[in-house]
């Protein structure tokens, strides 16, 4: 498995004072990998506000591996994988400095989420 970074496209010169960062088009398990992440990060907030709704899914859960957070922990493990793997194999591409973003936001967001819904109930 190996990944290339492409440059990215330009249609005009760089200025000597532009001073974004170009990280080019990410292809192949970087960005498959990358936007799985993503995805999972927020879905783990998801799934942790769901379990804790939701009694019978949390038992469940606790009765699957001995406690909700290990089949929790299994579950995400799954998703990142699956995902990861499914977006691979279609030849998912995608900008460096796009996914770096999409990565920070969902952090904020899954980290936010989890931290509000702990506070609140």
């Amino acid at each position: 498995m190996s990944t290339t970074v492409q440059p990215a496209a330009r249609t005009e010169p760089a200025t000597s004072g532009e001073r974004t960062a170009h990280l080019g088009v990410l292809d192949g398990a970087a960005a498959a990998y990358g936007l799985s992440a993503a995805i999972t990060i927020v879905f783990n907030t998801v799934l942790a506000w769901i379990k804790d709704a939701y009694d019978p899914l949390n038992n469940f859960m606790a009765a699957l591996t001995g406690h909700h957070w290990i089949t929790h922990g299994i579950v995400n493990i799954v998703v990142f994988v699956v995902l990861g793997a499914i977006l691979q194999k279609r030849g998912f591409s995608i900008d460096g400095m796009w996914l770096a973003w999409l990565l920070g936001g969902a952090v904020v967001v899954g980290g936010g989420g989890l931290a509000l819904w702990f506070v609140l109930v």
